[in-house]
């Protein structure tokens, strides 16, 4: 069995860290596995090419913001992608993310159309079914037709003009024109909308995320590792992932917020990891906060939270979170807004969740998890559900028995 995946990233961000796992568990089943990806990462496996330029990628991106139209240049890393899948000539074609600026996804798809090879599409976003939009928040014209969009200038953005009608359309015609894929979803959520888009004519499953629940994310020893980074058993430690300062979506003004509200208790210690130029001077000045750069260590990044009594995620929309799974392996309940796909993750007694935008009860349930006044499993329990549901393992098999129904047919 042969499977390539393609996607944006590769070991970089959520689903490009879902691409890496799921790429090195299909080699460790003796399975022939290959990636395609777009950018931001330099791999020295044989059988993981980079197809994207970064002059490419930036000319899309600078089209996309002045022109309003992303993905309808990228020729050259299109036209390898096309070479490589006839080279590859995979049993199954994985799709994942196919925006990002690096990729003409219409083409691709017309390419696609002509050949007789089954395709799973993992949607870790919305962008298939929308015009443009990664994530439409309360917008539901996606349903019937995109057009004036009212979130144009969220990614992938546009300085003002809007194209969306003419995307819509055209991703519709193109992706629909596929005779045997499976749309699969790590959500629930995701899934319910996929049902209700165009694509809904496919059949769309769940397959939820996984992580290295063994090797990576699991429960440090909390007094040495706590005493590695400077603190105390007194401590109360809350841990925010505030990588992608700048994007709306992941909500990291209601994170500072938050640190700043609660400064005022002595034993009260927050930590934000993944904070690169732009920090707030109100922050800098706290001493119970430290700023930690973003780290590609993840070992460090399950140090954090191990050590941490509850892991904020302050995400305006969200499909099913990675960094939840990480901070569960490690022991950690959750507290986030009730959006997307994380009130599934967080249920039966994983964590809080409250109305989204809400600062004051973002606060109190963070409080409430501090004081142990909330009827959340312990640590080992939060450990032991993870493993069971959300291993690399369980991941894994959940794909290769789709793979193979798939080729079977």
């Amino acid at each position: 069995m042969k499977i390539l995946q393609i996607n944006i990233k590769y070991k970089i961000g959520g689903a490009g860290k879902i691409v890496y796992n799921l790429h090195n568990e299909l080699k460790q089943q003796s399975i022939e596995s290959f990636v395609m990806y777009g950018r931001d990462y330099v791999s020295n496996d044989n059988y993981v090419i980079k197809i994207a330029s970064e002059i490419e990628v930036k000319l899309d991106a600078f089209i996309s913001r002045i022109f309003g139209l992303n993905g309808y240049t990228n020729f050259f890393s299109t036209n390898k992608a096309k070479k490589m899948i006839n080279k590859i000539n995979p049993d199954i074609i994985h799709l994942h993310g196919v925006h990002g600026y690096y990729l003409n996804y219409i083409k691709l798809f017309k390419f696609l159309s002509k050949k007789d090879i089954p395709i799973v599409w993992t949607f870790h976003d919305t962008f298939a079914f929308t015009g443009k939009c990664a994530y439409p928040y309360t917008c539901e014209k996606w349903k019937t037709q995109c057009e004036k969009c009212p979130l144009i200038k969220e990614y992938p953005k546009s300085l003002g003009v809007d194209f969306t009608r003419k995307m819509y359309i055209d991703k519709k015609k193109a992706f629909t024109k596929i005779n045997k894929m499976t749309i699969v979803s790590p959500s629930e959520w995701m899934t319910s909308l996929a049902e209700k888009s165009f694509l809904g004519k496919y059949k769309c499953i769940t397959i939820h995320n996984g992580i290295d629940t063994e090797g990576v994310f699991y429960k440090r020893e909390n007094s040495i590792t706590r005493e590695k980074y400077g603190y105390t058993f007194k401590d109360k430690i809350i841990l925010g992932i505030a990588d992608g300062i700048t994007e709306y979506r992941k909500g990291v003004s209601y994170l500072i917020q938050l640190a700043k509200d609660l400064s005022e208790f002595s034993n009260i210690k927050i930590i934000l990891i993944g904070w690169k130029d732009k920090v707030d001077p109100l922050i800098k000045q706290r001493e119970n906060i430290r700023i930690v750069p973003f780290t590609k260590n993840q070992d460090e990044l399950a140090d954090y939270y191990s050590i941490s009594d509850v892991f904020v995620i302050p995400s305006l929309a969200e499909n099913y979170a990675t960094v939840v799974l990480e901070s569960f392996a490690c022991g950690t309940p959750v507290v986030g807004f009730d959006v997307g796909g994380i009130p599934k993750q967080v249920e039966n007694g994983l964590g809080l969740v409250v109305p989204a935008g809400d600062q004051s009860a973002l606060n109190d349930a963070v409080l409430e998890v501090l004081n142990k006044k909330s009827s959340l499993l312990d640590s080992d329990q939060i450990i032991e559900i993870t493993k069971s549901k959300n291993s690399l393992k369980t991941m894994t098999e959940a794909y290769i028995d789709l793979y193979k129904s798939l080729i079977l047919k």
